[in-house]
């Protein structure tokens, strides 16, 4: 029978839409009891007050990241005591995770100042003390007008810029999520502040995270002085491509969250063996993490420091390069496609056409004419797409950051 023909008995439709409701109301109450349990846990452990501790999370690596650990450093040198907690969430590892949410509910009410650099879903279900902040005239987007107090959250985005659109910016689209389960789970709820690259990035990442523009400060990432200082010290050295050495060309494409989403760069992969020379290329592959089922770097990307050259598509290793002075090109066949789900902050077509190509064949020609002369490069094209991404970012993020949140 087809399985058109089986879904047009009412009583099959009737099913599938009870099974639906069913597992929603479910869902339902199973976010419910989470945060009652974790409230709870937190009134217990709240007794006995707070102490000059520093706490980081992250979910997504079993270590904590070179910026939570340059951060952690400079809290040290100010007297406090510093917690990092950081757990990889598999399958395999739910039992480790449920420790993780038991120690992370006892070290928020501990804590003064808590770090994260992703959603975490403890914090966004848990009552702190909180404070109601102003929205100006046009912040209609607005979510979040609470924020805590204490602790103090601090929301460390793990990528520089506002490329692509993510959280809120994309509710409902196929690579965002639902409305209705945004809203159940309360996500990027309770962040007191949130920081990003620069104050060109201060206005998407409002929107994204729901909160007014005064909560969203541009004060960087310390790998973006790690960045700075790696550059300084390449140019110091004046190291330049040797015209009889291969260029490394970085691919490095943004991760795809919809299975459906055509993925250009997995089809460039499959030829890439007879697509550059060679003879006057070295390709180095580096699909994003969470498309291959790897830990997410915490550092700079290793592979980005030995390219010559890198070829993206709407990743934010763009602003990573740049900060490096490597030469980047887009390669975006699908850009009709993205700019529908999940969208863009920053359109290259638009921003910088010059080094844009929306074919294998536009690609190969633009990397070959770059290795041919490298010095032709129109960085301003790269310039522009950037643009104020890292405007009034500070020289030192974690020092600054730390007189920051003490002095609020």
């Amino acid at each position: 029978m087809r399985l058109s023909l089986i879904f047009a008995n009412p009583w099959v439709k009737w099913s599938w839409r009870g099974t639906r409701k069913l597992g929603v109301f479910v869902k339902q109450i199973a976010v419910k009891i989470a945060a009652f349990l974790f409230n709870a846990l937190y009134i217990i452990c709240r007794l006995g007050g707070r102490r000059e501790e520093v706490l980081f999370i992250t979910r997504q690596a079993s270590t904590p990241s070179d910026d939570f650990i340059a951060i952690g450093k400079a809290y040290e040198d100010a007297g406090y005591q510093v917690v990092y907690l950081s757990q990889r969430l598999t399958k395999r590892a739910a039992l480790a995770y449920a420790v993780l949410v038991v120690r992370e509910i006892y070290h928020l009410a501990k804590c003064q100042v808590c770090f994260v650099d992703r959603y975490d879903p403890v914090i966004s279900l848990l009552h702190f003390k909180t404070k109601q902040v102003e929205v100006e005239p046009g912040e209609d987007y607005v979510r979040f007008d609470e924020v805590p107090v204490e602790p103090v959250i601090v929301q460390l985005w793990h990528a520089f810029g506002a490329f692509k659109k993510f959280g809120y910016q994309t509710v409902d689209t196929a690579e965002g999520h639902p409305l209705s389960e945004m809203e159940l789970f309360k996500i990027h709820r309770n962040y007191t502040w949130v920081i990003c690259s620069g104050e060109g990035a201060r206005r998407p990442f409002a929107e994204a995270f729901g909160y007014p523009v005064s909560r969203v400060l541009p004060l960087g990432r310390p790998e973006y002085k790690t960045l700075c200082d790696e550059q300084s010290a390449h140019e110091a050295k004046g190291v330049k491509l040797d015209s009889a050495d291969k260029a490394r060309v970085l691919f490095a494409p943004t991760v795809r969250k919809y299975d459906k989403s055509v993925h250009p760069f997995a089809d460039l992969y499959r030829r890439h063996d007879c697509y550059l020379n060679p003879n006057q290329f070295e390709e180095i592959w580096s699909f994003h993490p969470l498309d291959i089922g790897e830990e997410v770097p915490q550092g700079v990307p290793l592979n980005l420091e030995a390219a010559d050259c890198v070829v993206t598509d709407y990743s934010s290793i763009v602003y990573e390069a740049y900060l490096l002075k490597k030469p980047v090109f887009f390669y975006v066949p699908d850009i009709d496609h993205y700019c529908a789900t999940p969208g863009l902050n920053a359109n290259p077509v638009d921003l910088a056409p010059e080094i844009v190509a929306q074919s294998e064949q536009e690609l190969q020609g633009m990397l070959q004419a770059w290795r041919a002369d490298p010095v032709s490069y129109p960085w301003e094209a790269l310039r522009n797409f950037v643009g104020d991404s890292f405007a009034n970012a500070p020289k030192d993020p974690a020092v600054t950051l730390v007189k920051l949140i003490v002095q609020s």
